[in-house]
């Protein structure tokens, strides 16, 4: 549990270190074809120490020791709302061609597609996979190139009916969560029809108000119990005008990837009537895959749109 939780603060960091550069890229389109909803570009490619779990024996617990250092390349993928990407993605392991300014063959790049963490902003949703070379290119190479087709499983944002609860613990309410048009092509060109709707439990479990910095603040405890499977995004909480109100999650259970259990602590400005809580849920529902063409040059800077006989020695360490 420990390697698999710091596994996933190190892919946060590199997450969140390299959004900002990839963005302008992203909202650009990167190469894909116009008519191919999915957008790539180069996130962030540097040289970062490899880990790997070590133990001694039995009563060692063990750590990660550092390893000779491998070039990442990690590559961000956007897609406009309501459309995103299913967190629990099962795309596996998608190879990559990789060559050099030289015109030279390197060894291929895996990409992990098995999980997509991912972000939305100004209705574009965002998430990154990322690839190892541990063979440096030759000091005089300008610019590596990115070649290839990669899977990508799509999912869509939906929304549930606005639900009312009376904010006191044991509230709850039976609900029923759409799946919608949930259709994909297999493999052999048949269709496969996705899971009928999710029936279930809403329940609050603590409710309070406090004081905080001269604000009536609220502190909830939510969770949802389904009959099946699902990707809870978010628990919206929303006052009497239908407005979002912003959230702040303290503590949360189970809704990662897939779940058929999320419950979560929300914190928030409290509405004027306190008395009853609009809740609404934010969940995704598996799509179709696309196939995402890849044709992407680039140096330890991100993407190069220019000419690439510019800028000798970019990739140097």
């Amino acid at each position: 549990i420990e390697m698999k939780e710091h596994e996933m603060m190190r892919s946060a960091r590199i997450f969140l270190c390299t959004v900002s550069m990839a963005w302008a890229a992203l909202v650009n389109g990167g190469n894909a074809a116009e008519e191919n909803p999915v957008k790539v570009g180069v996130g962030h490619v540097g040289w970062e120490p490899h880990l790997m779990w070590h133990s001694s024996g039995e009563e060692d617990l063990g750590d990660f020791k550092e390893t000779d250092s491998e070039l990442i390349i990690s590559l961000m993928l956007s897609i406009r709302e309501p459309l995103c990407f299913p967190e629990n993605a099962n795309g596996g392991k998608q190879v990559l061609d990789l060559l050099d300014s030289s015109g030279r063959k390197l060894a291929p790049v895996t990409f992990d597609v098995k999980q997509l963490f991912q972000q939305q902003k100004k209705g574009v949703t965002y998430t990154f996979i990322t690839g190892t070379l541990k063979e440096g290119p030759e000091p005089d190479i300008s610019w590596l190139r990115l070649k290839g087709e990669l899977k990508i499983p799509l999912a869509r944002l939906q929304e549930s009916p606005v639900y009312e609860l009376a904010f006191q613990p044991g509230a709850q309410m039976d609900v029923l969560l759409p799946r919608g048009n949930t259709e994909e092509e297999a493999g052999n060109g048949d269709i496969v029809v996705g899971e009928d709707d999710s029936a279930g439990k809403l329940s609050l479990h603590e409710c309070e108000t406090f004081e905080k910095e001269g604000k009536k603040m609220a502190r909830v405890e939510i969770s949802l119990d389904l009959e099946s499977l699902f990707e809870l995004a978010e628990f919206q909480i929303l006052n009497d005008r239908n407005e979002v109100l912003e959230t702040t999650c303290r503590w949360w259970e189970g809704g990662f990837f897939l779940s058929s259990y999320s419950k979560r602590v929300l914190e928030f400005e409290a509405p004027e009537d306190i008395r009853k809580l609009r809740i609404r849920l934010l969940y995704r529902v598996r799509q179709k895959t696309v196939t995402v063409p890849v044709d992407i040059k680039f140096g330890m800077r991100g993407e190069i749109r220019e000419e690439p006989e510019k800028g000798k020695g970019a990739l140097l360490r």
